[in-house]
């Protein structure tokens, strides 16, 4: 590995676009290391992820939306990332990301400043964690339709008994299961601790890793909070990295997104919504790309990382002037 060597850390849940994906990083960042994760061994090709460059890593935790489960799931998989490949960074994606950006570039800048966490806040329910969480198999009724109306009464019970109990219901196609939110009594986060909301998409050093794991080791009450505060994977990571002394922690932009009102989950991405998304941004990644998605919204995400290249190129031949800038450039990245 090189001494500023970047490994992204794919979570998949489906095959769809994941080779795509890893071959695009390595084909805009050829030095940095691509593990994907994934659960189903029979969903996925491991040799054909192998062959585009990845490290295949088949998890043994089964996630669920909201539950712990998937803060199980992200800390394995950066423990493996950093046990497998001893990369200098990690980049934490989703398998439905998209790099929108000169990634050696992006990852020259954070390497050059000494940033040892990328985060990325998030506003919505900062007091979630004064409840008590516990996610609830809902199996009957078995139609969806009365389903729905079973799920519509929990939530509207949920608005009356909110300061006390409170009722998620969630419903796919997969995953029938509840969350029932109860206050804790004595509502404290862990010694030394402040509970803080930030993106599960980030990007750490291997200093900041380190101390995280450590950390999750050395001191299970920590997890043991952590176990029913509601979507952990956006709060116990980055509370422990707020909470350790010496860490250069910067607030941005991860990947770009765009919400739909009242939903938990990104649209799709257009043509049209990434170019507006990307104007101004400094974001490597954009999702949620969709499954089906056509060639010309990825024709779209490679020229916005290629004009970015180009235009970084022109400011250094006129800063520089002749073949020498061209050739610090190019070294640079």
């Amino acid at each position: 590995m090189t001494a500023q060597a970047f490994c992204y850390v794919v979570v998949a849940h489906e095959s769809s676009g994941t080779e795509r994906l890893v071959r695009r990083i390595r084909a805009v960042s050829p030095g940095a290391r691509v593990l994907v994760r994934f659960e189903d061994p029979d969903a996925f090709d491991a040799a054909a992820l192998r062959r585009a460059g990845a490290i295949p890593f088949v998890s043994r935790v089964r996630v669920r939306w909201g539950t712990w489960s998937l803060t199980e799931a992200m800390l394995e998989a950066l423990g493996q990332a950093q046990a497998m490949t001893g990369a200098s960074h990690y980049v934490l994606i989703s398998g439905q990301d998209y790099p929108i950006r000169d990634l050696r570039r992006w990852e020259a800048g954070l390497a050059a400043d000494g940033v040892d966490a990328l985060l990325e806040p998030i506003a919505d329910h900062p007091q979630d964690w004064r409840f008590r969480w516990h996610a609830v198999d809902v199996t009957r009724p078995r139609h969806a339709g009365a389903y729905r109306l079973v799920r519509h009464a929990g939530w509207r019970l949920g608005t009356v008994t909110r300061p006390v109990v409170q009722i998620l219901p969630r419903f796919t196609a997969t995953d029938r299961h509840w969350l029932i939110g109860v206050a804790r009594p004595w509502a404290r986060p862990p010694r030394g601790l402040r509970v803080t909301k930030c993106s599960q998409w980030m990007m750490l050093s291997q200093r900041a890793l380190t101390r995280v794991l450590e950390r999750h080791q050395a001191d299970p009450s920590l997890a043991t909070f952590f176990r029913t505060v509601r979507i952990s994977d956006e709060s116990y990571v980055q509370s422990l990295l707020h909470a350790e002394p010496g860490l250069r922690i910067t607030h941005g932009e991860t990947t770009l997104k765009r919400f739909p009102p009242g939903r938990s989950s990104p649209q799709w991405l257009d043509v049209a919504t990434l170019r507006e998304l990307a104007a101004g941004s400094t974001a490597p990644f954009a999702r949620k790309v969709a499954p089906d998605a056509g060639p010309e919204l990825f024709a779209a995400a490679d020229a916005l990382a290629a004009a970015e290249s180009a235009a970084v190129g022109s400011a250094a031949d006129n800063a520089g002037g002749g073949g020498v800038a061209r050739g610090v450039g190019r070294g640079a990245a």
